[in-house]
């Protein structure tokens, strides 16, 4: 709502930023259609080679939004322009992120083996960092891809690394709640990929809305 009286006072060259932020703001809360409407909003983009950060965010952010929606080919379709971006302007959490986006693309379409390579490399950086949520969050992207090779032992492995989270300063009560559901299920051998999935969406939302809460499905 801010973002939008901030647009209609004409805000000038602050225009594209702003309507970032608010595709941001959508995808946090899961209107992932809603941001990718916005997002195109931004364009046309500058001029090659004009403003390179704001291309990349651009380009990033849509294909984030294109993975939540199961929408893996047209993300990827963006890899490449995304990757000489981020290389172009040397930043570490840029690459990192990038590295990330890769792997949920390759867990969308495939090779897996390449999905389980960025999502381990990710969440070492992560863990060396100390950001528990982000550890925690690619943590289960993992587990989806290890699940989905029927790799139990480390499945298991993985639960039984992210205890320690629990107690993470920074990780609110419903994003615990819903960490220690998933950790019991796998110690049951009642985990499945479903689950796995609907928690690793459930934190990407939660993240920034520490009200929500999991929604337990009986079955």
């Amino acid at each position: 709502a801010l973002v939008d009286r901030a647009l209609a006072a004409n805000p000038g060259a602050l225009r594209p930023s702003l309507l970032i932020k608010k595709a941001r703001a959508q995808e946090w809360s899961g209107d992932y259609e809603g941001a990718l409407a916005t997002l195109r909003q931004v364009e046309p983009l500058p001029a090659e080679g004009q403003n390179p950060r704001l291309q990349m965010i651009l380009r990033h952010n849509s294909a984030s939004n294109l993975t939540h929606l199961g929408r893996f080919a047209e993300a990827a379709a963006l890899l490449p322009e995304i990757r000489e971006l981020a290389a172009r302007l040397g930043n570490k959490l840029d690459a990192r992120h990038f590295r990330w986006l890769e792997g949920r693309v390759a867990a969308g379409l495939g090779p897996l083996d390449e999905a389980a390579e960025a999502f381990s490399q990710v969440r070492a950086a992560f863990s060396e960092e100390g950001d528990a949520y982000d550890t925690a969050l690619v943590t289960l992207e993992l587990a989806v891809i290890y699940l989905q090779q029927r790799r139990t032992r480390e499945v298991k492995a993985l639960a039984r690394e992210m205890a320690p989270i629990f107690k993470a300063q920074g990780v609110h009560r419903g994003a615990l709640a819903a960490l220690k559901l998933f950790c019991e299920a796998v110690e049951t051998e009642a985990v499945t990929v479903e689950l796995a999935r609907r928690v690793v969406e459930y934190l990407y939302r939660a993240q920034h809305q520490p009200e929500l809460r999991f929604e337990v499905v009986d079955r």
